[in-house]
């Protein structure tokens, strides 16, 4: 299926750390980039889809979480604020690559 392979590319390229904690709307794992030319730390936050309360239109007509289609927006270049690196959509919930401050 589209959602596992998704799933499966991400196991590829990052491996799963220690937990970071968890919240009303999801969990973050730690993560290290497998990339050949870096290793830096990322978050991986997982949403369920039955907690997100709001959801928004990305502009290529994809309908995701709003907290997606706000990281979309400032995600490029603005200073301050935590960048979504990528996302990917599963059945039951949303993966979110986060930048680690």
């Amino acid at each position: 299926s589209p959602a596992g392979e998704a799933q499966e590319a991400l196991q590829e390229r990052y491996r799963l750390g220690s937990l970071l904690g968890r919240g009303g709307f999801g969990s973050s794992g730690w993560q290290a980039e497998l990339a050949a030319a870096s290793c830096s730390q990322i978050a991986i936050k997982c949403v369920p889809r039955d907690r997100i309360q709001h959801w928004g239109e990305l502009p290529d007509g994809a309908r995701t979480s709003l907290e997606i289609v706000l990281l979309d927006k400032v995600s490029s270049g603005c200073a301050g604020v935590i960048q979504l690196l990528e996302w990917v959509e599963l059945p039951n919930s949303f993966l979110l690559v986060l930048e680690h401050p």
